[in-house]
């Protein structure tokens, strides 16, 4: 089994849990991958999601995003009375969808492999290097690493938002570019030797491709 731990964070949100996150994200409750925009269309924070009940929709962070994500939901929490806490889970990468699940664990699948919700602890089986490799073939960047802040339809057009669910924060520039024009940049998996020398010094998450010999990452190229 290929299992490789990620720093994630689990947040528990409760009280009405879909409306509160319906008005404030951009994607539906029901997909894997929703995200936290600014009224800019900015990110805040991608997250995975899980909807267990009714009373009770799993967002699952990169880390780092905890307190800036706190800051952007706070005034949004106490006008809802939503309750977002942390919840004690580990989160991994099952690269081949072979964990076999146990109580009180939860799967998420992903476009490769699929998230370990987990309060066990499992041993590494994949390096760094080849979790990177993964990522890359996969097209699953990290924001943290590969983005931050961007333009949400510069990073992803599609996993990451609903272009019919309606009203959410952040709205009205996504649907100006989606609706006339096409995102100035785009997020790309490319070899060294395909990118300018500017591009190169923006590359991310660099790794040498075994099968080519060449090196690869992720660089956000013009979409013009």
């Amino acid at each position: 089994m290929k299992i490789y731990q990620l720093d994630k964070m689990v947040l528990g949100v409760r009280n009405n849990p879909t409306t509160f996150l319906n008005g404030i994200t951009a994607n539906t409750i029901d997909k894997p991958k929703n995200t936290f925009l600014d009224v800019h269309g900015k990110i805040i924070a991608t997250f995975d999601q899980l909807k267990v009940s009714e009373g009770l929709v799993f967002v699952i962070i990169e880390s780092q995003f905890h307190e800036l994500l706190m800051g952007h939901l706070d005034r949004y929490i106490r006008l809802s009375k939503a309750d977002v806490r942390k919840e004690n889970f580990i989160v991994y990468y099952d690269l081949e969808r072979q964990y076999g699940l146990d109580k009180e664990e939860y799967l998420i699948p992903q476009g490769g492999g699929q998230l370990v919700l987990t309060k066990n602890k499992i041993q590494n089986t994949v390096s760094v290097e080849e979790f990177t490799l993964f990522r890359l073939q996969h097209h699953v960047p990290v924001q943290g690493v590969d983005y931050r802040n961007e333009m949400l339809l510069n990073v992803d057009e599609h996993e990451f938002i609903s272009y019919t669910k309606g009203c959410f924060l952040g709205q009205e520039p996504i649907s100006k570019v989606h609706n006339r024009s096409k995102p100035t940049w785009k997020l790309a998996v490319r070899f060294e030797d395909e990118c300018s020398a500017e591009e190169k010094a923006r590359m991310t998450s660099k790794i040498k491709d075994p099968q080519t010999g060449k090196v690869m990452g992720f660089v956000f190229v013009s979409n013009r």
